[in-house]
């Protein structure tokens, strides 16, 4: 079989394979686990309880945006460059610097987010509940940047596995195991209750990337701090890194303060199955990072076209595939979480949809950032983020958690549409496998 697969495939396409293949396992842990908790969640707190915990957990999310800096990238380009030069004092280096940077920063940011957050509610003032969720969404972001920069260390350093473990998937495989011990210990759930457990998890996984990452680099060299690289290339990449994940936690947050928090609840359960298609995208961009970066800094442009348009061609069935699934079962799937999700059903079949274009248009955003021109991105991600957000308040305000779904698809189908175009323009390149 293996050899199979190296007759048919080059032997960066190859590689790519099979780092990813190593990853998938863990991903589809983490994914079963993820739809366990929203499954429990759902029959435990309803649609506005689970609401409330995505809310918060969003907004967590986009705090950590700002405390990673645009640093995850930057991480992983230095690093697998230094790994491939066996350059150790140059992997410790990035990795302190990030520590502190990434750390300090963190402190200052949640700190400043915890002052602001009883000012946001007065002026929000049906929603004075949400003090002590989002005070427990907020603080776990200090743990959380620094496991993001150890994760971010080790898919540099090849450990792809690894990496994709700390970084979204062993959180939900903790936490579901955490609501087993609820349910065992007759532990009552509610909204504050589900985000404690979610901030004990968190510290928990701090600790194992720690543990991880000492098994992994046990190179006795000294780093230094030298952040003027670094930053030269994150700054840009914060534009876009950040507008990425604030396009992609927009729709959830606007229905939150627009809409109702039964609204949130029915489009995070809709949001989270058409983002499984995205599953073997996230893999395939994690393995496939290094590999950029290290031919492209080999100028080895030809191995590079090849390798990301079979990779491309792999994902395209598979969007395929999804897509025809939730079509024909997507009802179905959706009455697990209980007869009202039912209603979810256009919701989830337009952003099926999107997730389509998504992946069927590869990892053109990756090449961009990996080849160069991070700023480039920043401003098609400047503008995604603009367009997300004319089109939720418009479309929400007339059509509710419709008019968030038909916002994200089209923001998705336009970004990966902008970023195909820029490629082959600046690289070359052309993503598609046609």
């Amino acid at each position: 079989m293996i050899k199979r697969l190296k007759s048919k495939f080059d032997i960066h396409t190859f590689e790519v394979l099979v780092n990813s293949s190593k990853t998938i396992l863990v991903k589809i842990v983490g994914m079963v686990a993820s739809i366990i908790i929203s499954l429990f969640l759902a029959k435990k707190l309803g649609p506005d309880g689970l609401g409330i915990v995505n809310f918060a957990n969003k907004l967590g999310t986009i705090l950590l945006i700002f405390t990673m800096f645009g640093f995850q990238n930057v991480i992983v380009k230095f690093i697998s460059i230094g790994k491939n030069k066996q350059a150790d004092t140059t992997i410790k280096t990035v990795l302190k610097t990030s520590l502190i940077f990434n750390g300090i920063l963190s402190i200052i940011i949640v700190g400043l987010a915890v002052l602001i957050l009883p000012l946001v509610l007065n002026i929000w003032a049906q929603n004075q509940n949400l003090y002590i969720p989002l005070l427990i969404a907020f603080i776990m972001v200090i743990p959380q940047t620094i496991s993001r920069v150890y994760g971010a260390a080790l898919n540099g350093y090849g450990k792809i596995r690894e990496a994709n473990l700390v970084n979204k998937n062993l959180t939900p495989i903790l936490v579901s195991l955490g609501l087993l011990i609820y349910y065992l210990l007759n532990i009552t759930c509610t909204p504050i209750s589900i985000l404690l457990l979610y901030a004990v998890c968190r510290v928990l996984l701090f600790f194992l990337v720690l543990f991880i990452w000492k098994r992994t680099f046990k190179t006795q060299v000294k780093g230094q701090f030298d952040l003027k690289p670094m930053f030269k290339m994150a700054l840009p990449l914060l534009l876009t890194s950040g507008t990425v994940v604030i396009a992609s936690n927009i729709d959830v947050l606007m229905l939150g303060a627009i809409g109702t928090f039964k609204d949130v609840g029915f489009y995070s359960v809709a949001a989270r199955l058409a983002l499984l298609t995205s599953l073997f995208l996230q893999v395939s961009n994690s393995a496939i990072k290094p590999k950029i970066a290290v031919l492209f800094n080999d100028s080895k442009f030809t191995e590079l076209e090849l390798m990301v348009k079979r990779i491309t061609r792999i994902l395209f069935f598979v969007a395929i595939m999804f897509l025809l699934l939730f079509i024909l079962f997507g009802k179905s799937i959706l009455s697990f979480w209980g007869p009202e999700f039912q209603e979810a059903y256009v919701v989830l079949l337009i952003l099926a949809v999107g997730q389509f274009f998504n992946m069927a248009t590869g990892c053109s955003g990756m090449l961009l950032v990996m080849c160069g021109h991070e700023k480039i991105l920043g401003y098609i991600s400047l503008t995604t983020v603009i367009l997300n957000i004319i089109l939720n308040v418009i479309l929400i305000i007339n059509y509710g958690v419709l008019g968030a779904a038909i916002a994200t698809a089209i923001t998705v189908m336009f970004t990966n549409l902008i970023k195909l175009i820029i490629v082959k323009q600046k690289l070359g390149i052309s993503v598609l496998p046609i």
